[in-house]
């Protein structure tokens, strides 16, 4: 996981989040303060077009890629009279950034060398490019969430995470309909779970630990570790959902299977909550 969405204490352990886009990403955030470790949710009716999986009617969201351009190649040099100046070869003028992903790219390198400023920049165009694309999404709502290279605004962070919650959630639709067969990219189930953390949290949007639980459970069947271990907080601690400590007990196992700690978690193994 990564740079820092941080999770909190009391949903669990404190846990990186944006180095799931870049293993190399590692950001400082603020610590979050839900909790520690010791659900089914509500959901309500869902209002879009993504009945199964999302709560928000939002516009149309598809990435639209160009082609990446070409670099320049670089000039050889002429053959010269001895006496005549020395000719030099000029070095490949460096490429630049044209579509969503280059820019995600750029902004993730600015970011590796601590410029936040400029890789707050790159994200932005990343998200807003040819209508964007995802994981740029990602990136500039949690960037503006935490105030990395910009002024913080945890409302507008909201917003694009969960536009780029919006973009998993489509690519999940066309996959159920055989439009395409690959899986969403991990990095946009990040964009699910940490809309549930801005839910749990408060961050840009009121407090409603019934919809984080969705998003949570949401992310968790996805596969995503910190969205299983979240909900099985949760649900062991009836947190925004009926209290199951057999379901928690089994979430926590799934988490753990995927590298997350069981320290404390000891009574996940008993017997009767297998």
């Amino acid at each position: 996981m990564g740079a820092n969405s941080p999770r909190s204490p009391s949903v669990g352990a404190a846990s990186p989040q944006v180095s799931r886009v870049s293993p190399n990403l590692s950001p400082s955030a603020p610590p979050s303060t839900v909790g520690s470790p010791q659900g089914s949710p509500r959901p309500t009716t869902p209002l879009s077009l993504y009945s199964n999986y999302s709560y928000y009617n939002l516009e149309n969201l598809v990435p639209t890629p160009t082609t990446p351009g070409h670099p320049p190649t670089s000039p050889s040099p002429s053959p010269s009279p001895s006496l005549s100046p020395r000719p030099t070869t000029a070095s490949p003028a460096p490429k630049e950034s044209k579509t969503p992903e280059e820019f995600l790219q750029l902004g993730i390198a600015h970011h590796e060398a601590n410029r936040l400023t400029d890789s707050a920049a790159c994200f932005q165009k990343s998200a807003t490019l040819n209508g964007g694309c995802g994981v740029g999404m990602l990136m500039w709502g949690l960037t503006q969430r935490h105030g990395w290279g910009c002024t913080q605004n945890e409302q507008a962070g909201f917003r694009w995470l969960r536009r780029a919650a919006e973009v998993a959630v489509e690519d999940l639709e066309h996959a159920r309909r055989g439009v395409n067969t690959g899986a969403v990219k991990k990095e946009l189930v990040l964009a699910i779970y940490e809309v549930g953390q801005s839910f749990f949290q408060g961050w840009g949007v009121e407090k409603d630990k019934e919809m984080a639980v969705s998003y949570f459970r949401m992310a968790a069947r996805l596969g995503d570790p910190d969205a299983q271990q979240d909900l099985a907080f949760c649900l062991a601690n009836g947190k925004g959902c009926k209290k199951d400590k057999k379901e928690a007990a089994k979430w926590y196992r799934a988490a753990v299977a995927q590298g997350v700690s069981d320290v404390g978690l000891a009574w996940i193994y008993k017997e009767k909550y297998q």
